[in-house]
């Protein structure tokens, strides 16, 4: 029986390794090495080790199928399909899934493999296998534990070591950037592409407007005007020559000099407007209804000026220098104090900003 068993595999090993793979990273492969047969302590069998060998064949880079033999006193064959995490050639470590037999005489019992190692790669065709498998056997309750050593002969070459690499693909011509209006931006970039000629441009490719009054520069002949300062075509602030105005008017509750955000539209008007007229400055007035002592609504009055001038320095911006702030108290009312809509009414801060502008010819 062992030397039918033996002359069957010498004649496959034989027949198979004769067939030259198609695909350089696939093809066949001898192993042969030792094995130590580490029995299930319920077994009454003592440790058996012997030779192995056997035949693989690689079926893509990473899969393969793996037959072996051993006889340590019976028969052993496997039959296990291999997983390598890398392409043969290169050293990687395994698992193995499969199954097995042991058979003599007198017991002949089926089992399933499973078992790990490390592959390690001297050449294209030699490498050194370090691995371990677990034989569970059916219907036992045995678990038998198999550590071996082998060497490994792989057919043919690698394909990563003998492939013929393929031509690299043509390098295609860089583009050739143009510039049509010669202001340093390419064309693609360019969201003017009609520059004059030798004016300063922006990344866009653009005019720069250095003050951003709306007057490119080589037009602008006022490059520094004021931040939202009114321009004329020159770039240059409109003349005062007619009057213009606004009114500020801010009311308080009773006894408070507290601003409510109701009146934050009617403060940046106020600011918008100072802003356009950078000559202009302003005076804002506080004023109180007739209830409570005189010398106190005088006081009142300015806290609620200096409310309002204080809002509109620090949330819109306007220069201090530009604004001031007085109390006028109790002393001119805007309506009867007499009832409570006129006290409402008194209870106020109250600014006009007037200034003279000429109109572009």
């Amino acid at each position: 029986m062992q030397r039918i068993t033996r002359l069957t595999m010498l004649l496959i090993i034989f027949t198979v390794t004769t067939v030259k793979a198609d695909e350089e990273t696939h093809g066949a492969y001898l192993t042969a090495g030792y094995n130590w047969f580490n029995f299930d302590d319920d077994r009454t069998l003592g440790d058996e080790d012997d030779l192995f060998y056997g035949l693989g064949y690689q079926i893509n880079d990473n899969v393969g199928l793996e037959l072996k033999y051993s006889d340590f006193g019976a028969d052993y064959y496997s039959l296990s399909s291999v997983y390598r995490y890398l392409p043969r050639s290169e050293s990687t470590f395994f698992w193995k899934l499969g199954v097995g037999r042991y058979q003599d005489f007198v017991d002949d019992r089926g089992s399933v493999n499973l078992g790990a190692g490390f592959e390690a790669h001297f050449t294209d065709q030699f490498s050194m296998t370090f691995g371990v498998d677990s034989v569970f056997m059916f219907n036992e309750d045995y678990t038998d534990w198999v550590p071996y050593i082998g060497l490994n002969y792989y057919f043919g070459n690698s394909h990563s070591k003998s492939a013929a690499k393929p031509a690299p693909a043509p390098v295609p011509a860089a583009p050739v950037a143009k510039d049509s209006d010669n202001d340093g931006v390419n064309d693609e970039l360019d969201q003017c592409p009609a520059s004059k000629p030798g004016v300063s441009v922006d990344a866009n490719g653009c005019e720069l407007d250095s003050d951003g009054d709306g007057v490119v520069d080589s037009l602008d002949q006022c490059l520094q005007t004021p931040a939202g300062a009114k321009v004329d075509a020159s770039g240059c602030r409109i003349v005062l020559t007619e009057d213009v105005s606004i009114q500020l008017s801010v009311k308080f509750a009773n006894n408070s000099n507290v601003v409510t955000d109701e009146y934050r539209s009617e403060i940046k008007k106020v600011a918008d407007f100072m802003k356009s007229y950078p000559d202009t400055s302003v005076v804002i007035e506080g004023h109180t209804d007739s209830r409570g002592k005189a010398t106190y609504n005088q006081q009142l009055s300015e806290k609620r000026a200096i409310a309002v001038m204080q809002y509109l320095v620090a949330e819109f911006g306007v220069e201090q220098a530009r604004v001031s702030a007085i109390g006028k108290g109790e002393v001119e009312p805007i309506a009867d104090n007499e009832t409570a809509a006129g006290r409402a009414t008194n209870r106020r801060v109250q600014a006009e900003i007037k200034t003279s502008v000429s109109k572009p010819q």
